[in-house]
């Protein structure tokens, strides 16, 4: 029996031995599944630090040629509307232009005139006087026409077709204008009774419009006959007046007779009282 007993302790002894190395096996096997979490967590991490480093360099920087897809939403959605379009305070909502960019032209303003001397005078029966007019058709600057014929002039032949002075300037509190009318001929089509045949419009070297002082062509003011179109211009801020334009807005007529006509002349005095 005494023998027995010292080869079961030994026994007892190789099967404690035998299960320590089973439990630090397993213990391992946990710690390199653990170490494998970690180490994948860790690689993907700066893996996805990169790309979002370079994503976010790559939305940072902007492309040369942006493409559709890359066009805001909003661009869609952000051009004005005819709603939004800023009106033009012009009757008829014509369009305005900039100020003519010469040199202002000196124009006397004077008490009396005995002489005519004071009065300036443009001469449009074949060209303009200078670089410095414009010719308007629309909502454009455009070349203008002129008659060929001897008696010649601005042809004024469509409604919408116009003109602009070159910058002026004066002290009078009115200003006289003669519009020398060089020819009328008769024109097809039927009369537009519904508006009047043009306007004057003037405006300070700011390119304010100046509403007060427009001048208006009623119907049937230019006839057959007419060889000048004379008005005065009066009134708050005409001492301001730096240029001016005429537009026609439709045909002249008289009855049931439709007419074209020619500008020769564009005269203007400046009178210091009204």
């Amino acid at each position: 029996m005494k023998k027995i007993l010292p080869i079961l302790v030994s026994i007892l002894v190789i099967s404690g031995c035998t299960a320590s190395p089973k439990k630090h096996r397993q213990s391992s096997s946990t710690d390199e599944s653990s170490s494998q979490i970690i180490t994948s967590g860790v690689a993907p991490t700066s893996e996805g630090t990169s790309a979002t480093s370079a994503a976010t360099s790559a939305t940072a920087k902007p492309t040369s040629a942006p493409t559709s897809a890359s066009k805001p939403t909003s661009t869609s959605t952000s051009k004005p509307t005819s709603s939004s379009t800023p009106v033009s305070p012009l009757p008829g909502e014509y369009t305005m232009f900039d100020a003519p960019t010469n040199t202002p032209i000196e124009v006397t303003t004077t008490l009396s005139d005995p002489s005519g001397d004071s009065w300036w005078n443009n001469d449009l029966r074949y060209e303009f006087p200078t670089e410095d007019w414009s010719h308007i058709y629309g909502h454009n600057l455009t070349t203008p026409k002129f008659y060929d014929n001897e008696a010649g002039g601005l042809k004024m032949d469509q409604k919408y077709k116009g003109f602009q002075t070159p910058l002026f300037h004066h002290t009078g509190a009115k200003l006289e204008f003669n519009i020398g009318i060089s020819q009328v001929n008769n024109a097809s089509g039927k009369p537009d009774t519904s508006v009047p045949t043009g306007y004057f419009f003037f405006y300070d070297k700011n390119v304010n419009y100046l509403s007060n002082l427009t001048h208006t062509v009623e119907q049937e003011t230019i006839t057959a006959k007419t060889t000048n179109l004379h008005f005065y211009v009066t009134g708050e801020h005409t001492v301001d007046v730096a240029y001016f334009e005429f537009r026609l807005n439709a045909l002249t007529f008289k009855g049931s007779q439709n007419y074209n006509f020619g500008i020769g002349n564009v005269n203007v005095h400046s009178w210091e009282r009204i």
